[in-house]
């Protein structure tokens, strides 16, 4: 029987077909200059979208050749949450975005099927779950998250209930993903949230 954490997920990716290209990154910050300059990047404008806006915007720039210009940023203090379509800035900045505390990224595509979890603090990577794969490097710091979450990897699997990630799909592995997200943050993301508007980004490509 599904937790009620995980039937929030699950739903919220059945509603979401486009979050599963979406690279999604929770930092700690003071403000949204300080994540934008954790990012390095030259900002162009400023507007107000949901996650449809982010990637009406960002596919109009892949049909003219460019990646990775736009970038939706929300708040839920103390975290910001950076949503990009066809970039991955945050994802190659987690290291100075967690210079002041955590960070946690889930960067892949469901179409082709390849899906990682990091998760930074004070300036470093700590620790990666592959989709399908193993994890890589030390989670003691967010030990006490992982209860439950088998699909992440067969170290958390149920054995006892004859639960294991090998028998789990991708959608199972998002969902326990974006769980450990919440239990990090503190924050859980919502089909609501994604469609509200947040400041959308436009970077210099």
């Amino acid at each position: 029987m599904l937790t009620d954490a995980e039937k929030h997920y699950k739903d919220l990716i059945e509603r979401s077909i486009i979050l599963g290209e979406l690279c999604i990154t929770w930092c700690r910050a003071d403000s949204a200059d300080e994540v934008i300059r954790a990012l390095d990047v030259e900002v162009l404008d400023i507007t107000n979208s949901g996650f449809k806006g982010l990637s009406d915007e960002s596919y109009k720039e892949q049909i003219e050749g460019g990646f990775g210009g736009f970038l939706m940023l929300g708040e839920e203090p103390p975290w910001f949450l950076a949503m990009e379509y066809t970039g991955d800035r945050a994802y190659r900045a987690l290291d100075r975005l967690s210079s002041g505390g955590e960070a946690i990224c889930l960067i892949g595509s469901a179409t082709l099927y390849r899906f990682a979890l990091f998760y930074a603090r004070d300036g470093r990577k700590i620790c990666k779950f592959d989709y399908a794969g193993d994890i890589f490097g030390e989670t003691a710091a967010i030990d006490e998250h992982l209860q439950g979450l088998f699909h992440l990897h067969e170290r958390y699997a149920d054995t006892e209930a004859g639960r294991a990630p090998d028998g789990g799909l991708l959608d199972d592995w998002r969902m326990h993903a974006l769980v450990l997200m919440e239990r990090i943050t503190g924050v859980r993301l919502s089909f609501e949230w994604l469609t509200r508007g947040h400041a959308l980004y436009r970077f210099r490509v």
